[in-house]
């Protein structure tokens, strides 16, 4: 039976090695792109922000990378608002503040997702099949997703001044058929990402095999 790749679990540099750094400037740089402004309705790209603060607290250790990410959406956010004026205005409401504690509920997820990981896979590395990581991500991700997508919204119907008039049960009913899009964007991209992380990983294993093999020739 196939088993569970310790690289999976922190990519194939440590996390504070060349992977985080790398992996740190492909989240943000992804983010950049394809948060909702000009660039990223011409690439007509889904906004990566949920999927990549999920992956920042699966991946990366340092206490930096998460300030340093809602420091890049609040810029991102910023030259939307410089290019569009008034059309944006309604994002930088008082609410906005709930925007970023949805990507800390997210970034949270991702942590629990790697704790859960080193608990029942890192640590037993011999026992855990490759199927069930994506089932236990999938689970976080759901988790993580539903939480932030309640967070946003919530904070928004109570502080951003546009729903005085309606109740919280009228204004859930109408958001509530966007949790799917939220759902499959962000699971698609975490999908992607780990199978991108397992063949890049793959790739340096074969490397580093060659390697010995040569150097042992």
């Amino acid at each position: 039976m196939a088993q569970l790749p310790k690289e999976l679990l922190t990519g194939p540099q440590t996390e504070t090695g060349r992977f985080g750094v790398g992996l740190f400037l492909i989240l943000a740089l992804s983010m950049m792109a394809t948060r909702d402004y000009h660039f990223s309705s011409a690439l007509h790209l889904a906004d990566t922000s949920w999927a990549v603060f999920l992956l920042a607290g699966l991946y990366l250790r340092p206490r930096w990378a998460l300030p340093a990410l809602l420091g890049i959406a609040v810029a991102v956010d910023l030259f939307a608002f410089w290019q569009d004026g008034p059309v944006r205005i309604a994002c930088f409401s008082p609410a906005y503040p709930g925007l970023m504690l949805a990507y800390a509920a997210l970034w949270g997820a991702g942590r629990l997702a790697r704790r859960d990981w080193r608990s029942t896979g890192a640590s037993s590395a011999q026992n855990t099949p490759y199927w069930l990581v994506p089932i236990e991500l999938m689970g976080w991700t759901v988790a993580g997703v539903v939480t932030a997508f309640a967070i946003s919204n919530l904070t928004f119907w109570a502080f951003s001044g546009h729903f005085t008039t309606m109740s919280l049960a009228a204004y859930a009913s109408q958001v509530s058929i966007y949790l799917s899009g939220y759902l499959t964007t962000t699971t698609a991209y975490i999908l992607v990402s780990l199978l991108a992380i397992a063949g890049w990983s793959a790739i340096m294993a074969r490397r580093k095999d060659h390697i010995r093999v040569a150097h042992s020739a």
